[in-house]
């Protein structure tokens, strides 16, 4: 597959991800059973792992330095956005992870924050997408040489084997599938 629509491929498994978020930080804040709070964190981990350290990790790590080579501008430039937004997304999830801590510690109104913040984190992560897959994916498939995209491949599977670990896009996949059932899409 075309490095590009690879991460265009996870951007809509992110999309899809974001919604069951949101479905269950809304049970979690309305009628949570036993396993809600659980899932809640097993979401949190994964957009730690699948949209942060293997999507922004492909970004960060590969097409953008392949984008500046061919003279796309960091600063003040479509890259430097998105790594601010990269940072902004991960500062939504330290608040994430302080609502759900809250929410275990037993503080009531910590799972009406947890849902606030999952619903601001959807609104931020679905602008962020568009923007890249509106502008800056379209710079990197109408302008990266033939020769680098087939890198680019090459170095995300890497990514994701060795930074990842084997098998483990496959596995959040499959928990995402049964997250859908348990909370819709």
């Amino acid at each position: 597959m075309n490095p590009i629509d690879e991460l265009k491929t996870e951007h809509r498994a992110i999309e899809a991800a974001l919604d069951i978020f949101v479905n269950l930080a809304g049970r979690l804040a309305g009628t949570p059973d036993a396993q809600t709070a659980g899932d809640a964190q097993r979401m949190l981990d994964f957009f730690r792992t699948f949209t942060d350290a293997c999507h922004h990790g492909k970004e960060e790590g590969h097409l953008f330095p392949a984008l500046e080579a061919i003279g796309v501008s960091r600063k003040n430039g479509p890259i430097g956005v998105m790594l601010a937004e990269h940072d902004e997304g991960r500062a939504h999830m330290g608040r994430l992870q302080q609502a759900l801590e809250a929410h275990r510690s037993g503080e009531t109104a910590a799972a009406a924050d947890f849902h606030a913040h999952a619903r601001a984190y959807r609104d931020f992560l679905r602008q962020h997408i568009q923007k890249e897959d509106n502008v800056l994916f379209r710079i990197a498939a109408e302008r990266l040489p033939a020769a680098t995209l087939a890198e680019l491949t090459r170095d995300f599977e890497r990514l994701e084997n060795e930074k990842i670990g084997h098998g483990k896009h496959a596995e959040l996949h499959r928990m995402l599938e049964a997250f859908e059932k348990r909370y819709g899409g």
